[in-house]
């Protein structure tokens, strides 16, 4: 049976229409954005103007100022973000608030005065149903703050140490004056504050000094009481030393002083003894500086001279020569003798040297055990001394935070921890209402909403909607269960063994046909497609419906999968691919992978996934894992399209949202309506018939 078309027509918007209506009305839009600007204007200028002035601070440390900060220098104090945040909360405080209206008398001032502003509707109305208080019965105080802190605005400045203090009034001059009036109040409490904290610490480091001076006093008596009771006394000097170690001390030198003294007493016995014993005269010190010696040597010297005078003239046996070495020889005699006193005095020396040597050693063995008990107890000594000296330390240092803290205390100033660095100054114009911007940002906002009417109203009358006639679409008067029916958009390529016979008319009756049936699945919203086949083919091979439609939706720029079901490798042959290609088959027994398994179609954008090398068996295709891949492949693709064959169509059909039945026959034959009705029993997603006539056996897409 032939296909008849019938025209469609769809409308579009004629823009041109709606500027030319914009046009006409263009007085009336003129006219309406000025009365708006001017209301807009008037209601601005019955607000009362508010007036904001600002009064900022520096938050620094005053005592660093006071320890050599120059003025107007740079303040290198580190002050964190934590500490300025908690001041900008102080300055907020409910006490600071309340100090600041008591001093400058907000309660009078009309707009701080609860009885004086003249309620609202909303709050007449609420006043008289019993929601609301009246002002008279509530807490004029609580009013004044509220106001007050509406008002108030305190923040930090980013990045900085500056505090601003902003206040906003409908007196410029009030607007100033508490803006002022907090920061004073502010660093008044520091200043307060600072006192305060001086005072107690003045108090408890009076309360430790007192307890500290008795511990000291106990300390130092406890120290020169065991000093007393084991003799450690100290001997002065630049080195102390205890008694005991002067003791040993002295015992050693006057020791090695004695043994000098018996050493150097025993080298001249020994020297006199030698000299002795070759019947010399010693020559040491002590024999030749004895006066006796020295006369009789004198004597035995002129002696020798008048034998040496004589021997001229007399011999050796005369009796003068003899005579005269006689009295040589006494004196010689006589030295001798004299020698021999000096060495008894020398070895009686000698003696008491080692005698007093042997007293020394044993006082000095008394002294060294001496000295040994007092290292112990002096041990003991030195940590009472440190104890005593941590405690007297300890003691130096509350006497001087104490004098310090009574100093701030007593003091006529005592700076604050911040200081003003720009005070407020009353405000020449208004911080709100800022007339011009607001009215011209009313303006554009009324002349927008103006414009947008106009369009609006203007499409609702239909005026600008213009019709255009569409490609006709295929219908057959006879198709079964009223399907609707939709013919090929695009050629459709058949899998046949012969060269392909083309009939131009035809061709171009189905490629407009196909861009219909793609419409209509674009419009329907479904991402899965089922394709199916009528039974029966008048020719050779089957038409690939399947390809032909995924190649149409690619063409709309959408991203569009084919899913081979079939197993006979047309699909893949047609998208150039060839047969023995991993497929669905091999994805679904975990054999590969998706980047395995999908192929790009060598003449579109479509993708594709072959049937597979192993056969698709409907009774063994678990439901729940077909469905996870599908899905899996349907959240990637904006288009899923299955070809399946007649045995697949139960497990694939209740998924997919449109179905297309491709025949070859009319629509009322028996095998196109038995087709239809076996997809239409197994899904309730819309039913296509996609009709191809048997003369067209192959065209190759663009």
């Amino acid at each position: 049976m032939e296909s008849q078309f019938q025209p469609q027509t769809d409308v579009e918007i004629d823009f041109g229409q709606l500027m030319r209506a914009l046009r006409r009305r263009l007085p009336y839009l003129i006219l309406f954005v000025v009365l708006v600007a001017v209301a807009v204007w008037m209601v601005l200028g019955r607000i009362a103007p508010v007036y904001k002035s600002e009064t900022t601070l520096l938050v620094q440390s005053a005592d660093a100022s006071l320890a050599g900060a120059t003025p107007g220098g740079a303040d290198t104090t580190a002050v964190d973000a934590q500490a300025i945040t908690s001041q900008v909360q102080i300055i907020k405080s409910r006490d600071l608030a309340q100090a600041v209206s008591q001093k400058l008398d907000l309660a009078s001032k009309p707009e701080f005065d609860p009885k004086a502003a003249h309620p609202s509707l909303i709050s007449s109305l609420l006043q008289k149903v019993g929601l609301a208080k009246p002002p008279s019965t509530t807490n004029v105080q609580d009013q004044v703050l509220g106001v007050y802190f509406a008002d108030l605005s305190v923040y930090a400045i980013e990045n900085s140490r500056v505090i601003a203090i902003d206040f906003s009034s409908t007196n410029p001059q009030v607007a100033a004056d508490v803006a002022n009036a907090i920061a004073d109040e502010y660093l008044s409490r520091q200043s307060a504050a600072k006192r305060d904290t001086s005072a107690d610490a003045a108090q408890w480091l009076s309360d430790q000094i007192v307890n500290l001076r008795a511990k000291v006093q106990n300390a130092e008596a406890a120290v020169e009481d065991f000093r007393s009771r084991n003799n450690l006394f100290d001997t002065g000097g630049s080195t102390p030393t205890t008694l005991s170690q002067q003791q040993l001390n002295d015992l050693n030198t006057q020791l090695s002083q004695v043994r000098a003294a018996r050493t150097s007493a025993e080298a001249k016995a020994a020297q006199i003894q030698a000299a002795l014993q070759s019947n010399g005269v010693p020559s040491i010190t002590d024999v030749l500086n004895s006066p006796v010696i020295q006369n009789l040597v004198e004597q035995e010297v002129a002696l020798k001279g008048q034998i040496a005078q004589l021997s001229a003239t007399l011999l050796p046996g005369h009796p003068r020569m003899r005579e005269l070495n006689a009295q040589v020889v006494g004196l010689d005699q006589q030295i001798a003798a004299e020698a021999q006193k000096i060495l008894g005095s020398v070895e009686s020396e000698v003696s008491l040297d080692k005698a007093q040597e042997t007293q020394l050693q044993q006082q000095l063995a008394s002294a060294k055990q001496t000295t040994a008990t007092q290292n112990d107890a002096s041990v003991q000594l030195r940590a009472l001394e440190r104890e005593a000296a941590a405690d007297r330390d300890l003691l130096e240092t509350y006497l001087g935070r104490y004098r310090e803290a009574v100093g701030r205390e007593q003091g006529p100033n005592l700076p604050a921890d911040a200081r003003v660095i720009s005070r407020a100054a009353v405000a020449a114009s208004p911080d709100f209402p800022k007339k011009v911007p607001l009215t011209a940002a009313a303006t554009m906002a009324a002349l927008i909403l103006a414009i947008a009417f106009i369009l609006l109203r203007e499409l609702a009358s239909g005026r600008p909607m213009r019709s255009f006639a569409m490609a006709a679409e295929p219908e057959a008067p006879s198709a079964p269960a009223e399907a609707p029916l939709v013919s090929a958009e695009e050629s459709v390529r058949r899998t046949t063994p012969k060269e392909p016979t083309l009939v131009p008319e035809m061709i171009d009756r189905v490629e407009q046909s196909l861009r219909t049936i793609a419409a209509r699945v674009l419009e329907s919203g479904q991402k899965r497609i089922l394709v199916t086949l009528a039974e029966g083919s008048d020719s050779d091979g089957r038409p690939l419906g399947a390809v032909a439609l995924a190649r149409s939706l690619a063409r709309k720029d959408a991203r569009v999968v084919l899913i081979d079901f079939r197993g006979d490798g047309a699909d893949a042959a047609s998208m150039g691919e060839g047969g023995d290609l991993p497929g669905f088959s091999d994805l679904f027994g975990g054999d590969a992978s998706f980047a395995q398994v999908i192929f790009r179609d060598h003449k579109s954008r479509v993708h594709f996934i072959p049937a597979g090398r192993h056969p698709l068996d409907a009774d063994g295709i678990d439901r729940d894992s077909l469905e996870t891949i599908l899905s899996a492949l349907t959240l990637t693709y904006d288009y899923v399209v299955l070809d399946v064959s007649d045995e697949l169509v139960r497990l694939v059909a209740p998924g997919c949202g449109v179905a297309v039945v491709v025949s070859e026959h009319p629509p009322g034959d028996p095998r196109t309506a038995a087709a239809f009705d076996r997809v239409t029993d197994m899904t309730d997603s819309d039913v296509l018939l996609l009709m191809v006539d048997p003369v067209v056996q192959a065209h190759a897409a663009a």
